[in-house]
C-alpha cells in the first residue's frame, strides 16, 4: 500500500467495508483474481482487498502478479469502477477532483467532435482507450483546471462548461485573448462598471442557479461563447438565456380558434466570432490585445 501513489483510483470505504465483513466471516476465497503490480512495484489492483487485511489485520492466501505493464492498469475493472475521471488521473498525475472534471469535458469536446448535436453532448462514457487518445487532443493543464474551478464557484457556474468553453474558443482565437474574458468573469467582474459582458455573465450564473453549483455545462459553455463575441466585438447583451432543445408547442388558429400542435427546431450553438475583425475598446479598454499576436 505504501507503493499505490501510481493507483489514482480513490479508496471507497464502502469497498473496504464489503471486503472487512467477508474476512472477518471468513468467506475470503483465494482465486484468480487478488493483487496486481506494475514493473515499477506499484500496486494497481487489489488496494481496497490490502487495506481490509491491514485493517483487520487477518491474513489470507491470494494470488499476486507481479511486473505488469502500468498500461494494463487501464484494463482492470473498467466497466465497473474505474471511471472516466479515474483514467484522466491515471494518464495526467491530475488530483482526481481536477480529473473529473476535465473528464466530463473531454467528453463533451469528443461528442461535439464527432458532430453529435449540443443535445447529446453529455451522453455517453468515455473509456480507457478514449481517454489516452483525447488527452493530447485537448490538453488542458491543470493549473487552468484548478483557475476555472475556481472561477466556477465565485460564479456558481460549471467548471466543466467553462472549460469547454475555453477550449472552444481557442479553436479561433489566441490564448493571451480568451484570458480577458475568463480572467474577468466571477469576483473580478466587480470591477467593471455598465453592462460589461464579464459582468453580465457572472451576475447571469449567479442569479440563474442562486447558490448552488450547477451542472448544465453544455448550457453554459454557450453563454460564455457568447459573453466572449460581446466582448470583443463591444456589443452590449441584456440575458444570457439558455438554448431551447427541440420539442412541439400548442398554438391557437386565430380564425378557427382551434388549438394546433407546432414542431419547433432546437436553438443552435453559438459559433466563435471570427478574429478578423477589431477587438472594440468599449470593455476592454487598456487590456486591447492584438488580434494578430
Amino acid at each position: 500500500m505504501e507503493k499505490r501513489t501510481c493507483n489514482r483510483v480513490p479508496l471507497r470505504r464502502a469497498n473496504i467495508d464489503k471486503f472487512k465483513s467477508i474476512l472477518r466471516n471468513k468467506q475470503f476465497l483465494t482465486t484468480h483474481q487478488g493483487f496486481a503490480l506494475d514493473w515499477h512495484g506499484c500496486l494497481i489492483d487489489g488496494q481496497h482487498r490490502a487495506a481490509a487485511i491491514i485493517d483487520t489485520g487477518i491474513s489470507v492466501v491470494a494470488q499476486v502478479t507481479y511486473n505488469l505493464n502500468p498500461d494494463t492498469f487501464s484494463a482492470i475493472d473498467g466497466g465497473r469502477v474505474r471511471t472516466a475521471g479515474d483514467f484522466v488521473a491515471q494518464a495526467t498525475q491530475m488530483k482526481q477532483n481536477n480529473s473529473n472534471v476535465y473528464a466530463a469535458a473531454l467528453k463533451i469536446l469528443a461528442n461535439r467532435a464527432a458532430g453529435l448535436h449540443w443535445t447529446r453532448w453529455t451522453s455517453g462514457r468515455l473509456t480507457a482507450e478514449q481517454v489516452r487518445d483525447l488527452v493530447p487532443k485537448w490538453p488542458v493543464s491543470e493549473e487552468r483546471i484548478v483557475s476555472l474551478i475556481s472561477k466556477g464557484r465565485q460564479c456558481q457556474a460549471s467548471a466543466t462548461g467553462l472549460i469547454v468553453a475555453h477550449e472552444i474558443i481557442t479553436e479561433v482565437w489566441p490564448e493571451q485573448t480568451s484570458e480577458l474574458f475568463f480572467k474577468g468573469i466571477g469576483e473580478a467582474s466587480k470591477e467593471f462598471v455598465g453592462r460589461d459582458p464579464r459582468a453580465i455573465y457572472t451576475n447571469t450564473m449567479l442569479n440563474v442557479n442562486r447558490g448552488v453549483v450547477s451542472r448544465d455545462s453544455v448550457q453554459q459553455s454557450a453563454q460564455a461563447i457568447k459573453a466572449f463575441n460581446a466582448l470583443v466585438s463591444g456589443d452590449s447583451i441584456g440575458t444570457l438565456k439558455k438554448m431551447k432543445a427541440s420539442g412541439v408547442k400548442t398554438i391557437k388558429d386565430r380564425r378557427t380558434g382551434e388549438e394546433i400542435q407546432q414542431e419547433y427546431l432546437a436553438d443552435r450553438y453559438p459559433e466563435v466570432i471570427q478574429p478578423a475583425i477589431n477587438l472594440s475598446d468599449r470593455w476592454l479598454k487598456e487590456n486591447v490585445v492584438d488580434s494578430d499576436e
